[in-house]
């Protein structure tokens, strides 16, 4: 990339990325300059490519133009960016025959991390009752804690969370807002796709918003 700031001080650099999906272009020469430690929240419709976007940041989906780097790494080079890249989908994308331990111990055993932080980071999220039981017979707000608690332990440099607030109670709102923010007092950088602003703004101040694929500052 030509810009002439020191890429290691971002977090995330994009420059006129487009994705398209068929026929469609879901993202239209997206620019970002995200510097480590500073958190953003991302608004739109729905449709908007806020999940794509997301995607796109945790090389999970190639852009069809443009170029990026995440944390000093090109955007294309997939396995650099996901050892230091965590995503968290909206529907948490548990292993729905592992249970809840289980699911926790995959996660840090794929990253190399310590198993033994498991009980207590179901106790964190109140899911201790909850370990043995498979995901798929636990409720929706169970499964977006366990989510929050996985993304909490894994701890990344740069953490992608799509509606975490999606599925909660409002106790369940006030975990995931005191788990996000511990992530960014440990020096975690989030970006946050969310419904809800004033929630999301708690965390990540500086927002941008989506509208047909093009990301913009301020409103639609």
């Amino acid at each position: 990339m030509s810009d002439p700031a020191p890429q290691l001080e971002y977090a995330v650099q994009l420059r006129d990325v487009w994705l398209r999906l068929g026929r469609d272009a879901v993202l239209r020469g997206v620019n970002l300059d995200l510097p480590k430690g500073e958190h953003l929240t991302l608004l739109g419709a729905n449709g908007a490519g806020k999940t794509t976007l997301l995607r796109v940041l945790a090389s999970a989906l190639r852009p069809t133009r443009g170029e990026g780097r995440i944390l000093g790494y090109d955007l294309r080079d997939s396995r650099a960016v996901r050892e230091l890249v965590h995503l968290m989908p909206v529907d948490g994308a548990l292993y729905p025959d592992l249970t809840c331990a289980e699911n926790l111990a995959f996660a840090l055993r794929m990253h190399g991390r310590s198993m033994t932080v498991t009980d207590a980071a179901l106790a964190r999220v109140g899911l201790s009752q909850a370990a043995d039981r498979r995901t798929r017979f636990i409720s929706a707000g169970m499964r977006k804690r366990l989510a929050l608690a996985r993304a909490w332990t894994l701890a990344q440099p740069l953490t992608l969370v799509d509606e975490p607030f999606a599925n909660l109670d409002a106790a369940g709102r006030r975990l995931a807002l005191e788990l996000l923010g511990d992530l960014a007092a440990g020096g975690s950088t989030l970006v946050i796709a969310a419904h809800e602003p004033e929630l999301a703004a708690q965390l990540a101040p500086r927002s941008l918003y989506l509208a047909g694929g093009v990301l913009l500052e301020g409103g639609p």
